[in-house]
């Protein structure tokens, strides 16, 4: 006696249904919806106002690692806009001192100057956050909050 052949033998003697997969039109509307949502959305963004800026904290000092790009630069910026104190601890002391200078001219209509200071620290050397540590220890000055927003990658 022969079996039957695989495939037909559980739809009652049909071959197996075809799986089917989106057609043309509804790939391109996929693609076309993504290709929508990247581009507008983030221009769209990009011009909201800040609808709640920082209250005043009550003149308090943050240390902020990482502050030369991305959310660090963003957090220390509006910290310093809200009237704080901010340390930027940082790899490259040139880049956070120019971009202070940048904050500065955009700040000097505004009122008081921003309290910002700069500070290196690169935190995959043990020598500059032992550095780091002692020049703060001998300022005397107390610490409210770290921010560690240091991205840090090694290889080995």
């Amino acid at each position: 006696m022969a079996s039957p052949k695989k495939g037909k033998e559980k739809n009652n003697g049909k071959p197996p249904a075809k799986k089917e997969g989106l057609g043309w039109i509804e790939w391109l509307m996929g693609w076309l919806n993504l290709a929508y949502e990247m581009l507008f959305q983030r221009i769209i963004a990009s011009n909201l106002p800040n609808p709640m800026p920082l209250p005043p904290i009550n003149d308090l000092t943050f240390v902020v690692t990482g502050s030369t790009s991305g959310i660090g630069k963003e957090i220390a910026r509006q910290l310093a806009e809200a009237g704080e104190h901010v340390v930027m601890a940082v790899r490259n002391p040139n880049a956070a001192n120019d971009l202070i200078k940048k904050w500065q001219e955009d700040w000097s209509g505004r009122g008081l100057p921003l309290n910002i200071e700069v500070m290196e620290l690169d935190l995959l050397s043990l020598d500059s956050v032992v550095r780091f540590a002692e020049a703060w220890n001998a300022r005397s000055g107390p610490l409210h909050a770290l921010i560690n927003n240091a991205g840090i990658f090694s290889i080995g």
